[in-house]
């Protein structure tokens, strides 16, 4: 009886401790208030851009108050910071301090897509933005570079004038500021101008240099170019006679970073396709046997094939952007592919081209292995092409692009981006 008595008064005051405690947390809880939330002054906004750094969620206030939501976890945050795309940058704008003494950031991706407040430590981030904590790190989206002696003598046209993204000219490099954008849409009134450079910077994520150009005819073209964009001016036209045609090979290289952020490399065969994706390189043989058949890369085997003529032939060719398909054709493959290319359906993913990996020095009649990264997050399907709708949904290579949100999906097409098949 006495045993019966201890046990039931034991259980009673366990019961009790645990009720006091859960009502401790929710008075604690309830009680952090916040202290202030103030907007950051626009003269510092170029000082206020940040990678996440994966240890901290993204919410939709403070995460410490009552009834916040999470808006990206930190599993998406995390890919994020590994991302090779500027327009995942984040740009604070608002800092608030809980009653707690801990700080949250409000922040934006630079492409818009995730938007709320982030634990950045027990500091006020106000006097120094760059002394952040917990979830975020301050970062330099470009490196400063040097101009040789020979880029600035020399004067410059656009190589290919127009409307695509590399034929723009930008008020800051593209995906390096927040809302900062180009300086024209259409460069082709100006395709006889002539630059001049006056600067050179880096893209931290993406390693492509950006140059920036001078028109004394048009000054309001003035602004940041890719370099790759630009052919002398004075250059003669680059002419070659000759059998040698000049080829790509059906393997290429699979372009993937390892955590330190060093490039790396895997090999894949077009005959077999995709590691486990069957026919999914459709659009890739196309290119091939276009780009092999190209008289505008046939010339003598002495001469020099120019970067930029071999770079506009793969993109004219269809091999700069690829869309390779991730799930099975509905018809079966057949010599020739020409039923691979009635087959619309299915899901595709985005590969690039890497010109930074192409020969520094390319004969006529060379054979090329090209190599590739993969666009991560995003998956693409084929627009439906009609005359009576024109469907201003679709990119310009006629495909609708779908940023996958799903935590797990994006992880595994994040995966094949990063590590291969």
């Amino acid at each position: 009886m006495k045993n019966n008595v201890k046990r039931s008064l034991f259980v009673g005051l366990a019961a009790l401790g645990f009720v006091a405690a859960a009502g401790a947390t929710n008075a604690s809880a309830a009680s952090v208030k916040v202290n202030f939330n103030q907007a950051s002054s626009a003269s510092t906004a170029t000082t206020r851009n940040y990678a996440p750094t994966g240890s901290n969620a993204l919410y939709t206030k403070a995460g410490a108050l009552k009834g916040a939501r999470q808006v990206a976890s930190t599993a998406t945050m995390s890919s994020l910071s590994n991302s090779k795309k500027g327009n995942d940058y984040f740009r604070g704008y608002r800092v608030a301090k809980l009653s707690n003494g801990s700080y949250y950031m409000k922040v934006v991706s630079f492409d818009k897509t995730y938007r709320g407040w982030i634990y950045v430590g027990k500091t006020d981030p106000r006097s120094n933005y760059k002394n952040v904590a917990g979830g975020l790190k301050a970062v330099d989206t470009t490196t400063d570079t040097a101009l040789t002696a020979d880029q600035t003598a020399k004067t410059y046209k656009l190589a290919n004038p127009g409307t695509a993204f590399e034929s723009q000219t930008f008020k800051a490099p593209a995906y390096t500021q927040y809302k900062v954008g180009r300086n024209t849409t259409d460069t082709s009134a100006y395709a006889d101008d002539t630059f001049t450079l006056s600067k050179a910077t880096k893209r931290t994520r993406e390693g492509d240099t950006w140059v920036y150009v001078n028109d004394a005819k048009n000054p309001s073209v003035n602004g940041w170019v890719m370099e790759s964009s630009l052919k002398e001016a004075s250059a003669t036209p680059e002419t070659s006679t000759g059998v040698n045609q000049t080829m790509v090979s059906s393997v290429f290289n699979y372009t993937t970073y390892d955590q330190s952020g060093q490039k790396k490399n895997k090999v894949f065969s077009n005959y077999s396709g995709l590691r486990l994706l069957l026919n999914s390189n459709v659009n890739y043989t196309n290119g091939v046997n276009t780009f092999n058949r190209d008289a505008a890369v046939k010339g003598d085997k002495a001469n020099v094939l120019s970067n930029d003529k071999l770079i506009a032939a793969l993109d004219k060719d269809g091999l700069k952007t690829v869309y390779m398909k991730i799930t099975p054709t509905v018809l079966p493959r057949i010599a020739g592919n020409w039923i691979d290319n009635l087959d619309p359906t299915g899901v595709y993913m985005k590969f690039n081209l890497d010109t930074e990996a192409l020969p520094t020095t390319v004969h006529y009649g060379d054979k090329l292995t090209l190599s590739y990264s993969i666009e991560p997050s995003t998956v693409y399907v084929k627009a439906t092409k009609t005359s009576l709708i024109d469907d201003k949904n679709a990119n310009a290579d006629g495909y609708y692009a779908y940023t996958v949100r799903n935590d797990v999906a994006q992880a595994i097409l994040n995966f094949i981006a990063t590590n291969g098949l």
